[in-house]
């Protein structure tokens, strides 16, 4: 699984938390939209950092049991 591929799946896996992503990380809510998708091919890596990033800080906020799940 690339990199990218695994921000895509976890985009999935919060779909309903995108408007939070989006407000939490400056990358657009059409952007995240298309990107879920597969509709863009060279998503760069200023985004993908930025999810990244914002997911490392989930996970570290997240209470020992649900990090142990992850």
């Amino acid at each position: 699984m690339t990199f990218a591929e695994s921000i895509r799946e976890q985009l999935q896996a919060r779909k309903g938390d995108w408007p939070k992503i989006c407000a939490e990380t400056g990358i657009s809510y059409w952007w995240i939209t298309k990107f879920a998708q597969g509709r863009i091919g060279n998503p760069g890596v200023r985004h993908l950092e930025a999810l990244s990033i914002y997911f490392a800080s989930l996970r570290q906020s997240a209470p020992a049991s649900e990090s142990l799940n992850a």
